[in-house]
């Protein structure tokens, strides 16, 4: 708002654009609600460079969570604009994002065609910066279709090319994409080496979702490693990261990845759970390796269990989808003859097109002869089944004695090497599906005062001041804190009924935006930096437990946690916003106003409320 109410000057715009992109990896949100005042601020002066670029950043911004149509809009708005007006820049910016949406798509020819024409109009002004994220972009067609040499000389020209413009914002991306080429020619301590550099670097330059991804590459390695405890320490961390910037692609990959090293501490449940929702997850978005990837964790866990019946289910489906995968392989080296013989392209396709054929032919075979092996495995299966049951009644007062030896031996060996009070935590830790909760997502932002020193020196202990009340609040209101991530503050109510849990968790979040406000008007009558909060909530259900091998953690996964944190990004400062599913259960305690729906990542629709207070008696 204050954006748009004093007078602006192109300086003061072009400012606040700076302001805006230096945001994008670490609070696309923000970046979004800074460039869209700003674009209002460049229309009111009709300074059209300001607002075409303020309009690149906010499709920037949707497409760093996930709103890739709304992103391809914005910038072909923008690019537009900058091709009328000769800006031959942000034409270049605006370009190679757009190609990155078309690689998102698998169209490789488009992206690389777009990628070629961002490069062509930085060549044309020495414009290092977009020469060095055009040969990035490209560096990661090649990198998907398979030319790995190719991909690295490219990603060094960059990673040159920004060090050359002191571009340093774009050092930690592509070191990244170098410690993935690393990793897959085996070179695995020089990829750790790669990711750690990159992670301080992301730090550096405020690259949250760039950090995210080294987490989570690095946790791969370690789960290959068989090392459960820090790959899980490693993908909570990318998990958590992914959550604060609303990269809800990323984190669906990252759950599917904690699936796995569930699995491998044999927590089959949680497994089972983590995997359901990535296979519903996957289907809904058309991702065929998601769902490959969920069925074959699904595969393993009924299989770990002992349920050899729902095991085969879905090892059926996971070669059906592999089936499917396989031509995506076949799309991919189509893409890639499309882009080195463009003069032969008819001969190729053709090439191409009996391949996919004879696949398909022998897939179907395949297919044929993979349920005929399940029929001779189903009888046989029934035939072990049945001897093991008469064996399992003959047996069944042996193993009970069997059990209770063990059980003591068991016990005796944890209290040898862990105290009594670890060891009665650890028999009580375990991974569970909850039933409903409310979760509860909060964003504070600090503002600095007239008089008040750099608020860097403040920010820790008026952090703590703000989140010590917080914690208060949530203890009298009966709901559990979950965890801080730096500004974020998460809360779950669970105990009482689905009614209950959401009016308490509502209750508190107006108790906690009544305390900010206080707060507020004293710090303000002083001179001092304050915070302002936006809090978002939504009702459904969770994956709750404890995580971790020798070092416990309690913490909630799902879409329901996912969409709490929608609510909050599309909410307002000051403002509590709810969910539909959460209004029907307090509109009878709370007064609350509609304001419109919010698209979810599987493409729903979802009622958005702000509550103004309770209903008056």
């Amino acid at each position: 708002m204050g954006t748009c109410a004093r007078a602006q000057t192109p300086e003061n715009i072009d400012r606040q654009n700076d302001t805006a992109e230096a945001s994008l990896n670490q609070n696309p949100k923000q970046s979004l609600a800074t460039a869209t005042g700003t674009k209002a601020a460049a229309e009111n002066i009709g300074y059209k460079k300001g607002m075409a670029r303020a309009i690149a950043i906010m499709g920037v911004a949707n497409y760093k969570v996930d709103d890739y149509a709304q992103a391809k809009l914005l910038l072909s708005d923008a690019a537009t604009i900058n091709q009328q007006i000769s800006d031959t820049s942000n034409l270049a910016f605006c370009k190679y994002w757009l190609g990155n949406i078309e690689l998102n798509q698998s169209k490789y020819s488009n992206a690389f065609d777009l990628y070629q024409t961002a490069n062509s109009l930085a060549e044309k002004i020495h414009d290092k910066k977009n020469i060095a994220r055009s040969l990035d972009g490209k560096a990661s067609i090649y990198e998907a279709l398979g030319e790995d040499d190719k991909a690295l000389a490219m990603y060094e020209a960059a990673l040159n090319t920004a060090r050359q413009a002191d571009f340093k914002v774009w050092y930690p991306g592509v070191m990244l994409s170098m410690g993935n080429l690393a990793y897959k020619k085996g070179k695995v301590d020089s990829a750790i080496q790669i990711y750690t550099n990159a992670i301080i670097i992301s730090d550096e330059v405020g690259n949250l979702n760039n950090k995210a991804n080294c987490y989570q590459k690095l946790a791969e390695i370690y789960y290959e490693k068989k090392d459960s405890k820090k790959a899980m320490e490693y993908i909570q961390l990318a998990m958590s990261l992914f959550q604060q910037t609303g990269s809800l692609s990323s984190f669906s990959y990252s759950r599917l990845l904690m699936s796995y090293i569930v699995l491998s501490d044999k927590a089959y449940k949680v497994a089972i759970d983590l995997g359901l929702m990535s296979l519903d997850e996957g289907k809904a978005n058309g991702e065929i390796q998601l769902q490959k990837d969920a069925a074959q964790v699904l595969y393993y866990a009924y299989l770990g269990m002992g349920d050899k019946s729902r095991a085969l289910e879905y090892h059926v489906l996971f070669h059906d989808l592999s089936e499917a995968n396989h031509n995506e392989e076949l799309t991919k080296k189509l893409a890639r003859i499309d882009l080195e013989a463009n003069f032969e392209k008819e001969r190729q396709i053709s090439k191409i097109e009996e391949e996919k054929k004879d696949a398909e032919l022998k897939a179907r075979f395949d297919k044929q002869n993979l349920v005929k092996k399940v029929s001779i495995i189903g009888i046989f299966l029934f035939a072990i089944i049945a001897g093991l049951a008469i064996f399992a009644f003959n047996q069944k007062r042996k193993d009970s004695s069997l059990i209770a030896k063990e059980k003591k031996r068991t016990d005796t060996l944890l209290l040898n090497i862990l105290p009594e009070e670890i060891v009665a935590e650890l028999k009580k830790a375990d991974y569970k599906m909850s039933g409903l909760a409310t979760v509860l997502f909060a964003d504070v932002k600090a503002i600095a005062g007239k008089a008040d020193e750099p608020a860097s020196k403040r920010i820790q202990s008026d952090l703590d001041y703000y989140y010590q009340a917080f914690d208060q609040i949530t203890a009298r209101s009966k709901i559990e804190k979950i965890k801080t991530v730096g500004d974020a503050y998460l809360c779950v109510g669970s105990n009482a009924g689905d009614e209950e849990n959401a009016i308490n968790v509502v209750s508190a979040a107006l108790q906690i935006r009544q305390f900010v406000q206080q707060a507020q008007q004293e710090r303000i009558e002083k001179g001092e930096s304050y915070f302002e909060i936006s809090i978002g909530i939504h009702t459904g259900p969770v994956v709750a437990g404890i995580i971790g091998i020798r070092k416990f953690s309690y913490d909630v996964w799902g879409d329901t946690v996912n969409i709490a944190a929608r609510m909050e990004q599309h909410g307002e400062e000051g403002k509590i916003n709810i969910s539909g599913g959460t209004y029907t259960l307090v509109k009878d305690r709370f007064n609350c106003i509609y304001r419109g729906e919010v698209e979810t990542k599987k493409k729903e629709k979802i009622d958005m409320y702000f509550v103004e207070g309770p209903v008056k008696a």
